[in-house]
């Protein structure tokens, strides 16, 4: 082979790889954001903001909070840990997964109503195993949004 057929060659190789690595790696690279997507749950209520605002304010009494901005509407809980109901190891392994949650809540004010918008973010790791000394994010079936944003109309239907 002269040495233009090998340029051409080792050329083609590149663009080749180029064209692999730019189809392959964001693939790769995105594999684990479908896991990113949250459940929304959400809900128009016919009372004032501040109503609403001291609603939620009572809903996550006794969660710790990490960020509360009542000017932008936005509310964020830390982490709730618990035991997860729908996953064991089975009767040989007697263990339980471990299951934490932390909620997203959004309060706007239109008008005469105001909109709530509730996301959870999920995360699970088993009771053994290398896996066990991790979290892993998983996709909330939107039962824990649900049941908050009932906790929230009940306070207000008590109001």
């Amino acid at each position: 082979m002269n040495p233009k057929q090998k340029l051409k060659v080792c050329y083609i190789s590149l663009l080749l790889s180029a064209a692999f690595f730019s189809v392959m790696l964001p693939g790769c690279a995105t594999r684990h954001f479908g896991l990113r997507n949250m459940a929304v749950v959400s809900r128009y209520f016919d009372k004032d903001i501040h109503t609403v605002w001291e609603a939620v304010t009572k809903a996550v009494a006794g969660m710790p909070i990490e960020t509360k901005d009542v000017e932008r509407g936005f509310l964020k809980t830390g982490w709730v840990k618990g035991w997860s109901t729908n996953k064991s190891s089975g009767l040989l392994m007697e263990g339980v997964w471990q299951e934490r949650y932390r909620l997203f809540i959004e309060v706007t004010g239109e008008q005469v109503k105001t909109y709530v918008s509730i996301q959870a973010q999920v995360q699970e790791k088993p009771p053994g195993g290398s896996r066990a000394y991790r979290w892993e994010r998983i996709v909330s079936d939107g039962t824990i949004e649900q049941d908050f944003l009932k906790r929230i109309e009940n306070i207000l239907d008590v109001q």
